[in-house]
């Protein structure tokens, strides 16, 4: 039967456990299903018997029956208790009194299961005032009993005498509390407190970080965490270093209407600057009193299609940040960038400027902070035009690069010097017009018709050391018209089991010589990979500061299959070969550019590749670049990886031959690897090396044990690095326990 039940009028309800309010309806009724209703006029109660439902603005109250008291407008229930509320929160227990609007009241062996996925137990709890939850004799945890065997204990519980759950500072209070692991008390704390597991921020302390390195000594750190508002909050963080004394730490965080930003400080009057000694991995710029840095970020949306950003870091010296690692982590260069970006459509704009702070502890000249460039700024701006132009797509692009260095970046290879960069200030400016035709011809041939047209004009203001090779033109200018088709044939072959596609394609470019080649400084075109990967691109230079020249043909063999078993495989292998006009990669560059790039030759190196993908998790892919006359491996990578049951796998292994542009003097091979194993339901093992084949050297390798499930997170981990500026072993230690506390330590083992 369904009946209403009389409530008190403007009363404030939460629930039972945690953190739900509601305002209740001074209309509102509670309306009960039972089998029957037993009424005593002689004692003023109502009783709802057998299968009780009672349903309260937004509340479910299950039990076997519910006795209403006017007198004191109370509802005892009994037998089988389960009060879900409008949070999701459920309360069950033996017995329940409870005031009408479910604001007060006590219960007596409950168990309290929330919304977040955690759980109460007490043998009596108690509201008081609808602000506040009394546990007595209670127990938290964040871990879902197992289902085979409930009475098990959880991987993590806290006992308490007393667990006070504060709804209106959603804090919880926990006295006279032991902390459980695997059913065994590990610690006892005579008091402490928490938030509660629905807030998202609140104010107050953050888990402790320990750490232990042979120059700073043991550290602690204990952050303290302030929400001053919704939108904006601020971190401190003292720490204690036993060698050298207290750091602090500050980080303001604060979102706006269109974006947010950080501002992130740290400083230390060290007690023993001389610890930082070259021999034991610190060095000059260590040694001083006074160290810190200031970093701040932001992100800002102007409108839908432009957004406004920076990231800056400045320190007192080049290794702060990396010896106390705070503010970032870096461990080489620092990049400090303003930028404006604006995307629409298929149009691209995007202008930054950039300061590159070296944090090499090392005095030697190619650790010179001079010999990086400023970068104030450089813009690319892309437009497609949205009506086609004699049937085709035109592109246009522009560029603009200004920098300057205060010294000159040279290296030597053969007795010969050249240069990564010039001192000086520099300055291009790039436009370009695109135009491409895709077209269908006879027999399903795919033709591309294309040409562009380019111009650049510098400003080089050279200082110092200057390469005899550069122009002694200040304002020199360059063009280059461009104009070509591509020509491919896709042949499919569908064979039982498989579908095969083979499909040659041929690449005709035509362009006079390049101008001023190698004549002109080189800052953004120094990386050239020729591979699979840019054998079919028109212009194989990686920036705008060289450009290809000469009548070329590019033309390889594509190939791709597909099997039922759901196995793919594809690959291609072609070659590049001048027709006509100057080599621009045998060109004298200042900055060595295309010596062994495997272009240099009339007829290129062999390029290919080849790859796998099973279907079932494991992928391989090998690629490599090959002498055109005996096919020797000049350039080679492999990558395999794979997750097949409990494994989960990767390894890779690379062979360069010399390129001293890029610093490889000499062939190189190394091999990486890392994997993750799972040797028992939620544990772990993983670990990852790096190997230097060439020299016979391990460079870095980690091992490590974890645990994890829906409410522990456990790793012990050990790393190592080797033939860095700084040597590094050391052993990190990490705990979480999901809504109560997460802390790792860090040890130094040098």
């Amino acid at each position: 039967m369904l009946a209403p039940l009389p409530t008190t009028t403007g009363a404030r309800a939460q629930d039972l456990g945690l953190n739900y309010e509601v305002r209740t309806d001074r209309k509102a009724q509670m309306l009960v299903e039972s089998d029957e209703l037993v009424y005593d006029y002689d004692n003023d109660t109502v009783s709802a018997v057998g299968n009780v439902k009672i349903y309260y603005i937004g509340y479910t109250l299950e039990a076997e029956r519910v006795t209403y008291i006017e007198v004191n407008a109370k509802l005892i229930a009994t037998g089988g208790v389960k009060l879900t509320d409008p949070s999701g929160l459920v309360v069950y227990a033996d017995e329940i009194d409870i005031t009408n609007d479910f604001k007060d009241g006590f219960i007596n062996s409950l168990r309290v299961d929330g919304p977040e996925q955690t759980y109460f137990a007490a043998q009596r709890a108690e509201r008081v005032g609808g602000e506040k939850t009394v546990f007595v004799n209670g127990v938290y945890t964040a871990c879902e009993p197992c289902e085979d065997r409930p009475e098990k204990p959880p991987l993590w519980q806290v006992k308490s005498a007393k667990i006070i759950v504060d709804h209106e500072e959603k804090v919880i209070h926990f006295h006279n509390a032991s902390f459980e692991f695997f059913g065994m008390p590990m610690a006892w704390v005579p008091y402490f407190t928490t938030a509660d597991p629905s807030v998202k921020r609140k104010t107050g302390f953050l888990a402790p970080t320990f750490g232990s390195s042979d120059i700073l000594g043991w550290s602690v750190s204990t952050p303290y965490f302030i929400a001053l508002a919704p939108s904006y909050d601020v971190t401190l963080t003292p720490t204690y270093y036993d060698k050298q004394g207290f750091m602090g730490e500050l980080e303001w965080r604060q979102r706006l209407a269109s974006g947010q930003y950080t501002l992130r400080m740290a400083g230390i009057d060290q007690d023993r600057p001389k610890a930082f000694l070259t021999d034991n991995g610190g060095g000059t710029y260590s040694q001083r009193d006074f160290r810190g840095a200031i970093r701040t970020t932001g992100q800002f949306a102007i409108n839908r299609h432009w957004t406004f950003g920076w990231d800056g870091t400045t320190s007192t010296d080049r290794t702060f940040t990396r010896d106390y690692n705070v503010i970032n982590e870096d461990n080489s260069i620092t990049t400090s960038e303003v930028h404006l970006t604006g995307l629409r459509d298929r149009n691209y704009f995007d202008t930054r400027a950039e300061y590159f702070q070296v944090l090499a502890d090392k005095r030697a000249p190619k650790f010179e902070q001079g010999r990086q460039a400023v970068v104030t700024p450089v813009a690319d701006y892309q437009r497609v035009l949205d009506n086609p132009v004699l049937g085709g797509e035109v592109t246009l692009r522009s560029n603009l690069t200004s920098l300057s260095r205060d010294k000159a970046d040279p290296f030597m290879f053969d007795g010969e010097t050249y240069y990564r960069g010039l001192a000086g200030d520099y300055t291009r400016v790039t436009k370009e017009i695109d135009w491409q035709k895709k077209m269908i011809g006879p027999g399903g041939q795919v033709i591309t018709a294309f040409a562009s047209v380019r111009g650049d004009i510098f400003s080089i203001n050279p200082e110092g050391d200057i390469p005899d090779e550069l122009t002694s033109d200040s304002t020199p200018t360059r063009f280059m018209p461009t104009a070509g088709f591509e020509w491919s044939l896709p042949i499919m072959a569908s064979l039982p089991g498989a579908t095969h596609v083979f499909e040659p394609v041929a690449q005709v470019i035509a362009r006079p010589n390049e101008p001023l080649a190698g004549r002109l400084e080189n800052d953004d075109a120094q990386s050239l990979v020729f591979d699979d990967t840019t054998l079919l691109r028109v212009d194989k230079f990686s920036g705008y500061d060289r450009v290809e020249g000469g009548t070329r043909v590019n033309y390889a063999l594509r190939y791709a299959a597909s099997f039922q078993n759901g196995m793919s495989l594809d690959g291609l292998f072609g070659q590049s070969r001048l027709l006509a006009g100057k080599n621009s990669f045998a060109s004298d560059d200042i900055s060595d550019v295309g010596a062994f790039s495997g272009l240099e030759t009339k007829a290129s190196d062999f390029v290919g590749r080849v790859s796998l993908d099973t279907g079932r998790g494991t992928r391989l892919t090998t690629r490599g670049r090959f002498d055109e006359k005996d096919l020797t491996v000049e350039r080679g990578e492999i990558e395999a990886s794979t997750s097949a049951g409990t494994l989960t796998a990767s390894a890779s292994y690379i062979y360069v031959r010399e390129q001293p542009s890029i610093g490889i003097r000499e062939p190189a091979s190394m091999i990486s690897g890392r994997s993750s194993v799972r040797i028992a339901d939620r544990w772990r093992v993983f670990g990852s090396a790096v190997y230097d084949l060439t020299n016979s050297h391990l460079r870095k390798n980690s091992l490590g044990v974890a645990y994890d499930d829906s409410c522990v997170s456990l790793s012990i981990a050990y790393n190592e690095k080797r033939g860095v500026d700084i040597p590094d072993r050391s052993l990190m230690v990490r705990v979480l326990l999901r809504t109560l506390a997460e802390g790792h330590v860090n040890t130094s083992i040098n």
